[in-house]
């Protein structure tokens, strides 16, 4: 199992040493001073280094390569979400001390428990990156990486466009101003009901953040057994 796990990072290492670490330092110690702009970049970085090596995949050919040891396929789909744990996990909390030393070498300080740089708002992130491993991997073992990506965007769109349809028809029924329903009073009252949401969050966060992760390696363990199952009756 270890040795399948440093395959990866090594078929990797020219995507990882040369460019995305090098460069993804970089900027996320300059978007740190940025804070509404640095999750996006802290969850880039981090999803390059926990899908790096899928990304190496097709032009190098490593999955028939790995196919060819003497390992089953169930210790390769368990490498892979290995290094995608590996991988997100070294990111975020190299983001994270990334940013902490950004915030106090420009004398920002620390911004409160809540803050985009904050290490709540990185197990967040962190929390994201599972989830989206636990939808993406299965994908990968199905289809392969290529298709993978595309059935994964398809899916990620399509579930953010549901559930904000559905928040707003949820809003225009309980008599709230909507955004895309009534876009004139939401000007008015948008900003008063931003605030008293982004204050019901803050309040909640720890108990929101524990059910958010928890859900996250639920769904992480559940299509663990999926990618099993699909991966053993690929044709490759």
């Amino acid at each position: 199992m270890l040795s399948l796990i440093w395959k990866d990072f090594v078929a990797a290492r020219r995507l990882l040493l040369l460019l995305v670490i090098p460069l993804g330092a970089v900027q996320l110690a300059v978007l740190a001073s940025v804070p509404p702009i640095y999750p996006l970049a802290a969850l880039s970085f981090a999803a390059v280094l926990a899908f790096g090596s899928i990304a190496v995949e097709e032009t190098q050919r490593t999955e028939l390569l790995w196919n060819s040891l003497p390992v089953s396929r169930d210790a390769l789909v368990a490498a892979r979400y290995l290094v995608a744990l590996i991988g997100m996990t070294f990111g975020l909390a190299l983001g994270w001390a990334i940013a902490q030393l950004t915030e106090r070498s420009i004398s920002i300080g620390a911004l409160g428990p809540a803050t985009f740089t904050s290490f709540t708002a990185h197990l967040l992130m962190f929390g994201m990156l599972v989830l989206a491993a636990a939808i993406f991997l299965p994908l990968h073992f199905r289809f392969g990486p290529g298709r993978a990506v595309m059935l994964f965007l398809a899916i990620t769109v399509g579930t953010v466009v549901v559930i904000s349809l559905v928040a707003q028809a949820i809003m225009s029924a309980k008599g709230y101003p909507s955004p895309i329903f009534d876009p004139e009073a939401w000007r008015a009252a948008g900003p008063a009901l931003s605030a008293q949401f982004i204050e019901w969050l803050v309040r909640r966060r720890g108990q929101l953040l524990i059910l958010f992760l928890s859900c996250s390696f639920l769904s992480l363990a559940f299509s663990w057994v999926v990618a099993r199952r699909l991966y053993a009756t690929r044709d490759l």
